[in-house]
């Protein structure tokens, strides 16, 4: 886990100040590698790298990585979990290694295999490859998106980092707010596909690469997988043999490490099923987990139960109480170089301060809701058919009974629910799915933003066309599939994978996710939708696994609890006066982003208990916070 910095030049050599401006802005980075900052470069391209050191410890794995003949160039933020493997297949055909990194296997691998490569690698990780001898620079994420790359071009060449706030560092360029990807953040709650906030500035897609040559920039795929394409004949007995067979291969390879690691329980399955899997692998592993004082949000107890089932010797809970969670909150707020409105950003941030001193490596649940259909609005897939043929005037009646229902701040109260699922209604399918996860309904949406970006023309939204044409691949295929596309490409890797890695390299924490694992990814996406989705059991072929393995029910059969507080309940009181400050009105008119008197109406409404407005609120307040953190960009 690391941070890395590059700068190519299509042509005139790099001055001496963009030299000086990028060793400046590398360590921007340094919270990401600790232990090391490296950097190679030529006339026309520099590659910096920050190392958090986890797999061979010695100085002889620094980077950037230069191969014996000293052709190429590689610098990498992640892991490469099978680096074991793929060391013996290369060893094999005749290469020495001069390391025991898993950088120097990545990097031989590149140079024997070429970009076909990228298709033998299980692991997280984000960087680039420079062939001094073609001048070719080759970018690459991995295929869920666990490791961010944020790059630029401009007329003279590109820049890429591991961070958003490693480019706009740089004085040279100037650097503005980017109108519509900031309402679709509003909408979403986080930065989809290739959006960041700043115009120009893009993520590289999970499972991508982006080629630098001849002064020309390509994008390429080299991994997809899509839910329910070429699926298996498998019984279910066979089917829970083959997941325990690919996950404890995969926590095995999870647990290579050269540094202590544990496991991150939430008191869920996803988090259990690792604990169990690793603690089978190897006894000595420690469990960690946070505690709320709400007793709706506290899973705690599950996570200690867990633990001791399993056999866990050294289990830690950590108690998250209100101060605690006001000052995580507005480190949060203050450390975050891209907005994100996922409240449990602020539970993982808590954890991973709380464990650092026991840990460098954890082992996280991410994936398992999005692989096996864990969420919530999976079992509202099944009464589709019925409301998309009410005629609006019906449908328009439900929604209004739906707004009757009393409101209620806890855990998914009854209220929140129906007026979600409503939400997706009338839409394209396609459309519907980015709907029920929205912050609120289009039409508000429009008014506070003051534009027709989100109005419903033919049931179609302009505002979710990228996803729309993402999600082309699997028009033809069951709602399951289709969702499960769509949390996969979109919400898993921006919404999921982006908090889990901001909260742990704040304090230069690694946390691997088992159920990622490429080729249990694919397994998962060729199950037929009965061993995921069952009734309203959601997660059944997981849950089906935890019972064969003696789990106690109340894990095994439970329904799916976000990691998050309650933030919608202490807007109203502990945190109102952060939501004061952020949502002030004359800040905000300065902008002229938003319509700044629906803005106090959605806080109003909500302080005064008329409606749960905590996601649209806590969207702005994050947005607010960025700007003052980054300054220098200018408004739109």
């Amino acid at each position: 886990m690391c941070g890395v910095f590059g700068w190519v030049s299509h042509s005139a050599p790099l001055t001496p100040r963009d030299v000086e401006s990028a060793r400046k802005t590398i360590n921007r980075l340094a919270h990401r590698g600790p232990d090391y900052c490296g950097e190679w470069k030529n006339d026309v391209v520099f590659m910096g790298h920050r190392r958090l050191s986890i797999i061979d410890l010695t100085d002889a794995a620094n980077q950037p990585f230069i191969d014996p003949s000293g052709r190429y160039a590689l610098g990498f933020n992640g892991e490469i979990y099978n680096y074991v493997e793929l060391r013996e297949d290369l060893r094999r055909e005749g290469y020495e290694f001069r390391t025991r990194s898993d950088t120097e296997v990545l990097l031989a691998a590149l140079i024997r295999w070429g970009d076909d490569a990228f298709g033998r690698l299980d692991g997280m990780f984000a960087g680039a490859l420079h062939d001094r001898q073609t001048g070719r620079h080759l970018l690459f994420r991995d295929p869920l998106g666990q490791k961010p790359l944020y790059y630029v071009e401009y007329p003279g060449g590109v820049i890429y980092a591991s961070e958003l706030r490693a480019i706009t560092g740089l004085a040279q360029f100037e650097w503005r707010t980017d109108g519509d990807a900031f309402r679709r953040f509003l909408m979403h709650g986080y930065y989809s596909e290739t959006d960041t906030p700043v115009v120009g500035v893009r993520k590289l897609l999970p499972g991508c690469t982006l080629e630098i040559a001849g002064g020309r920039t390509s994008v390429m795929r080299y991994w997809d997988s899509i839910p329910g394409q070429d699926p298996l004949d498998i019984s279910e007995d066979e089917a829970v043999g083959v997941f325990e067979r690919l996950f404890s291969q995969s926590c095995a390879r999870s647990m290579r490490s050269d540094v202590p690691y544990g496991v991150f329980m939430s008191g869920g399955i996803d988090s259990s099923l690792i604990l169990d899997f690793c603690h089978e692998i190897n006894p000595d592993i420690g469990s960690f987990t946070v505690a709320m004082g709400e007793s709706d949000f506290d899973e705690s107890t599950k996570a200690a139960m867990m633990a001791k089932h399993v056999g866990v010797s050294d289990h830690h809970t950590f108690s998250m109480n209100t101060e605690s969670v006001i000052s995580a909150m507005t480190d949060v707020l203050a450390s975050n170089d891209e907005p994100h409105g996922d409240p449990g950003f602020v539970n993982a941030y808590f954890l991973a301060k709380s464990a650092k001193p026991h840990l460098t490596v954890a082992l996280a649940g991410d994936g398992g809701d999005e692989l096996f259909a864990g969420y919530l609005p999976f079992t509202g897939l099944a009464t589709v058919p019925y409301l998309k043929v009410l005629p609006e005037t019906v449908l328009e009646i439900v929604k209004a009974v739906a707004r009757a229902v009393p409101e209620n701040d806890g855990y998914l109260g009854l209220r929140f629910k129906a007026q979600s699922y409503l939400r997706g209604f009338p839409a394209d399918d396609l459309d519907r799915y980015p709907l029920w996860l929205a912050s609120m309904d289009p039409e508000a949406m429009g008014q506070l933003c003051r534009t027709d970006f989100f109005e419903r023309s033919n049931a179609s939204l302009p505002a979710l066309a990228p996803i729309t044409r993402l999600l082309g691949p699997v028009g033809e295929h069951s709602r399951i599939q289709q969702f499960l596309y769509y949390y996969q490409k979109v919400f898993l890797p921006e919404f999921v994978c982006m908090h889990t890695d901001r909260a742990a390299m704040q304090f230069s924490l690694e946390v691997r996710s088992p159920f990622l694992a490429p080729d249990l990814v694919a397994f998962a996406n060729r199950l037929p939708d009965r061993m995921k989705l069952r009734g309203s059991t959601t997660k059944w072929l997981l849950k089906q696994v935890a019972r064969k393995r003696g789990f106690p029910d109340v894990v095994a059969a439970q329904k799916k609890q976000g990691f998050t507080f309650p933030l919608a309940r202490w807007l109203k009181s502990s945190l109102k006066p952060m939501m004061a400050d952020l949502l002030n009105p004359d800040e905000w008119a300065a902008d002229g982003l938003i319509d700044t008197g629906v803005m106090e109406g959605l806080m109003a409404d909500h302080l005064e208990g008329r409606s749960n407005n905590y996601r649209i609120l806590y969207n702005l307040m994050c947005f607010r916070a960025w700007r003052r953190a980054f300054p220098d960009i200018k408004a739109v």
